[in-house]
Order: structure tokens, then sequence, then C-alpha cells
């Protein structure tokens, strides 16, 4: 899989920073350029080769609390708030179940019943 026709991920790292993930990206042998971009900023640019490393690198910069730059990520919070609750009318609520509405039939109920008590 290659990854050539997209956008290098950029990540801009304070000073104090940098070392943590240079030593991760020497380590792991992810390929990496840097610039520097103002005294105490560095722009560090990976050259992701596949998938795996993607993933990697991904957990680290979470760990490490860095995000990359010009990626746009909705939090999982979100998402979760932005749920639709569903109301008691179409007969389910919360996404968790049916609501009985009047009586409750079973499903079963209307399939074929058999009298075992009978003999032929």
């Amino acid at each position: 899989m290659s990854f050539m026709n997209e956008d290098k991920p950029t990540v801009t790292v304070k000073k104090k920073n940098l070392s943590s993930l240079i030593e991760y990206c020497i380590e792991n042998k992810i390929d990496f350029t840097m610039r520097s971009g103002s005294a105490d900023d560095f722009d560090v640019e990976f050259i992701i080769t596949n998938t795996k490393k993607a993933i990697a690198l991904g957990m680290c910069l979470k760990e490490l609390k860095m995000e990359l730059n010009g990626l746009t990520v909705t939090p999982v919070a979100a998402i979760k708030a932005s749920k639709k609750v569903v109301t008691k009318d179409s007969g389910l609520t919360n996404g968790h179940g049916i609501v009985a509405e009047g009586d409750v039939t079973m499903a079963f109920e209307d399939a074929l019943q058999f009298d075992l008590g009978s003999s032929n």
C-alpha cells in the first residue's frame, strides 16, 4: 500500500517535546524531516510506508498529546452527545429495545401451535 499520492503528515512540536518524538521515530524506523517553524517550534514531517507504522505513529502522537496539522477529528464524546434519542412514539427508547405499547404479544405466539396431548 502506497501513500505517495497523499500529503505527508506533519506535526508542530515544541522544543521541549522534540526529543521524545525523534527517539520514537528512530527506534521504529520511521523516516522524517524536520524544519524550524519558529524559535521554539519545529515542523516534523513523517514519511509513512505502511499502515502499521501509521497506526503506531498515531498512537504515539496521542500518547504525547500531539495532533497532526490539518487533521480535523471529531471527539468521541461529541459523537455520543449528538446521537438522536428515539422517543416512545416510534416504539424504541434510547436504542436499547422495544417499548411495550398496549398488549404485549410474543413473536412465537402467532406461530404454528401443535397439540402434543392428542394421539393419531
